[in-house]
């Protein structure tokens, strides 16, 4: 009797990765939470949780799934620690998403995002910061690094979930 394809779910091993949800947890704190007048604790807690994805990366980045998805979040890292800890955004570049909060103002954090506002001129790595938007988008803005780090976790889902063929002998 002849060899058969058959279908396996692959039997993946990520080192660490409670971290992931853990940080992903520490951003949603971070972007909806009510940390007072003050937003040093913000921006404290938003460079630890990408610290986590970065800790992640390392123990797994053998994985060229977690790679793509490492590259991702070192693209916005860089970024948000040359611009104090949070993202920057150009007041144009909030203008064309048409959802300008009405107590935005240079220099602080946009409510309800990951975001700095800054002036254009005084925006470190500009060209890896938020500055994309596309209708498509559910969100206001994006950066490269969020393209890329979109792309690295779809490949993980799949590296993760997708049946693999392999050849049965009998």
């Amino acid at each position: 009797m002849g060899a058969r394809w058959r279908l396996r779910f692959p039997d993946v091993e990520l080192r660490i990765a409670g971290i992931v949800p853990a940080a992903l947890a520490i951003q949603l704190i971070t972007i909806f939470g009510d940390f007072g007048a003050g937003d040093l604790f913000r921006r404290i807690l938003f460079i630890a949780s990408y610290l986590l994805l970065i800790v992640f990366v390392f123990a797994n980045v053998r994985r060229p799934s977690v790679a793509l998805f490492g590259a991702g979040v070192l693209l916005n890292f860089l970024p948000i620690v040359a611009n104090g800890g949070l993202m920057p955004i150009t007041p144009e570049t909030l203008q064309k998403t048409g959802d300008v909060p009405e107590d935005a103002s240079i220099g602080e954090w946009v409510r309800d995002t990951k975001d700095v506002l800054l002036e254009r001129d005084d925006v470190h790595l500009y060209f890896f910061s938020d500055r994309l938007t596309s209708d498509l988008s559910p969100f206001r803005a994006f950066s490269i690094g969020d393209v890329v780090l979109v792309f690295g976790a779809l490949f993980l889902l799949g590296d993760l979930l997708a049946p693999r063929p392999y050849r049965d002998s009998g």
